[in-house]
């Protein structure tokens, strides 16, 4: 019997029951903009400040990764090891990841709403599903940390509070802020161009804010216009700002500079250089707090074993993943804390891919929802543990792992971040374009509805 606690009701419920109440719920009028409230009493862990998501996109064989069921198909190259009570890791493919294990929680009893790239992209950024009435409103999980940190931004600040790195090949695209500001939105850099224009010679920073100071005499009237008619403009120019504060900060250049060393040992890739970058803006504490850090390539449909597919992914994920991690590890505050103390890192794609045999012909693995493997350390996050169990072949979730008849989905790990930043998950924003008020985790699920709570297991 399915648990009040765990699913409340299927969408269909919902409407039967209470169709008139809540067909009169969409329909309340606008009150001022951003009026939040927080919909119920809960007690967020506050023992991150910061949060590095790793989206694999595509899609990652948790079955020939994170999760793995050896069978006929299985490469002798995977040389699968047995590296502690219940997981069968594949030394060949994340060798220096299994020496990270005692930091990392691996989270093997997720599912996905969507088996569709676009649609379970988006998910994934907004812990929402894709409605396309609201697409364009609804912010992502980066944004709404954005938006909570606003208030905790010291004088010295100047970084943007959301940088999103590679989001290149995303069939979603990369989320703006939605109906917030756009001052909210992320950062976009592409670490596979040059990093230069980051940072600014001494010698033209004189004549660099000479010229941008003479812009700002030509638009004054409409950077002070705060008419609807010019929010365009005011979204542009919070953009322009945060662009003029980040290259104008001495500590910038430092920031993304790669040294030979690291660009080495994180693998010599994209995915190494902006999880180095990743590290660098947590280290710096200069207003940056969450970072979506995309890995592309990962839709294996054919030929998954060979050498520029499941391995190459698998082999640069291992290198700067383990090496963010163990970086952040070994570097402290000045009260001793280390970086991942106060860092949640997560790492997950969309969805996973059908287990089993490779599929005939084409000897690759399709889209797969129902259960696939997100790796996550830091931020209290209690490293060592194992939640959740998948049948034999990883075709389905038999155990959930977190003391809830369901298995963990987006809106779950999203009230997890939410928690662990400080951040009350259950608030919500009345005042939207649509009149539809913007729950910070949606109860609406697209296929039920669900109560919102974070993963509290994770925590020990």
């Amino acid at each position: 019997m399915r648990s009040i606690l765990d699913t409340v009701l299927t969408r269909r419920e919902a409407f039967r029951i209470g169709g008139v109440s809540l067909g009169a719920y969409w329909f309340l009028p606008l009150v001022e903009p951003l009026k939040v409230r927080a919909a119920s009493t809960v007690n967020p862990r506050g023992t991150a400040r910061f949060c590095i998501f790793v989206m694999l996109d595509g899609g990652q064989s948790h079955v020939d990764a994170w999760d793995l069921k050896e069978g006929k198909w299985t490469p002798q190259d995977f040389d699968v090891r047995e590296v502690k009570p219940g997981v069968k890791w594949p030394m060949g493919l994340y060798p220096k990841l299994a020496k990270q294990l005692d930091h990392v929680t691996l989270m093997r009893s997720v599912e996905a709403w969507d088996s569709v790239h676009g649609r379970a992209q988006y998910y994934i950024q907004a812990a929402h599903a894709l409605n396309p009435a609201l697409q364009k409103e609804i912010p992502p999980v980066g944004s709404i940390v954005a938006l909570e940190y606003a208030a905790r931004r010291r004088r010295s600040d100047t970084l943007p509070p959301y940088v999103a790195m590679n989001v290149t090949e995303s069939q979603a695209g990369l989320l703006t802020s939605g109906f917030l500001p756009a001052a909210y939105s992320p950062f976009h850099i592409d670490t596979s161009v040059s990093l230069s224009s980051y940072k600014i010679e001494d010698g033209a920073r004189k004549e660099f804010e000479r010229r941008w100071e003479l812009l700002k005499r030509f638009d004054a009237r409409l950077r002070t216009d705060s008419s609807a008619a010019a929010k365009a403009y005011r979204d542009y120019n919070d953009h322009y700002e945060g662009a003029f504060r980040l290259v104008m900060d001495p500590r910038t250049t430092k920031l993304f500079e790669i040294a030979p060393e690291d660009h080495t040992r994180y693998g010599s890739t994209i995915t190494g250089d902006a999880a180095i970058i990743a590290r660098n803006l947590v280290e710096a504490d200069a207003g940056t707090h969450f970072i979506f850090l995309q890995q592309n390539g990962w839709d294996h449909h054919k030929d998954i074993y060979s050498q520029k597919n499941h391995y190459k992914h698998s082999w640069e994920l291992d290198s700067a993943l383990a090496n963010l991690i163990e970086d952040l590890a070994a570097r402290r505050r000045p009260d001793g804390r280390t970086l991942l103390d106060e860092t949640l890192v997560l790492c997950m794609g969309e969805f996973g891919r059908t287990p089993g045999d490779l599929t005939t012909g084409l000897m690759g693995r399709d889209h797969y929802q129902y259960a696939f493997t997100a790796l996550t350390a830091g931020g209290g996050v209690k490293g060592g543990q194992l939640v959740g169990k998948t049948d034999e072949t990883g075709s389905k979730v038999v155990d959930s792992g977190w003391g809830v008849k369901r298995s963990i989905f987006m809106e779950d790990i999203a009230a997890t971040v939410y928690s662990a930043m400080g951040i009350d998950w259950t608030k919500t924003i009345q005042a939207t374009p649509s009149g539809r008020e913007f729950y910070y985790i949606e109860p609406f699920a697209t296929q039920q509805m669900i109560a919102s709570r974070e993963i509290s297991v994770l925590f020990g």
